[in-house]
This record gives structure tokens, sequence and C-alpha cells, in this order.
């Protein structure tokens, strides 16, 4: 996958975790949903992994290098699409 792949991935699971949390607000006995919104925690972490091996940082907080590594990427307005 290319970086715009990959970042619509975590979109998509953003708002798919984003969403199962409004509904376990209003159903916080739901089992379901509580697995739901764990397996998406998962896949979230992966992807963000998977991301950062290939591009660097996300944020700023996942910045772990010796150096400023979050500054070398693209600003959100040099988008690719």
């Amino acid at each position: 996958m290319n970086r715009v792949e990959q970042l619509r991935r975590l979109q998509m699971i953003d708002f798919a975790l984003q969403e199962a949390a409004l509904f376990l607000n209003s159903h916080p006995d739901d089992e379901n949903a509580l697995q739901y919104y764990k397996k998406f925690q998962q896949f979230r972490k992966q992807a963000a992994c998977d991301y950062q091996e290939c591009f660097g940082p996300l944020t700023n907080r996942d910045n772990n290098a010796n150096t400023w590594q979050y500054i070398d990427g693209p600003w959100p307005w040099e988008s690719e699409a």
C-alpha cells in the first residue's frame, strides 16, 4: 500500500472506533460492541505501526527518534490526493 492508502485505512479504522465508542456510551453493557471496539483497537495499533515503519511518525507524539523526524513528511496541505 502507498502512503495515501495507508492513511485512508487508518481513517476508516478511526471512524469505526469512534462510532463504536459512541455506541458504547449509550450501551455500556453490550459485550459484542465492546469486543468490536477492542478488535478495532488492535487493527488501529497494527495499521499505525505499518504506516510508521514505511513513512515515519503519524503525529509528534509518535516521534521516538533521536532527531525530530516528524517534520520530514508532507504537511497536511501538501496532500498527494
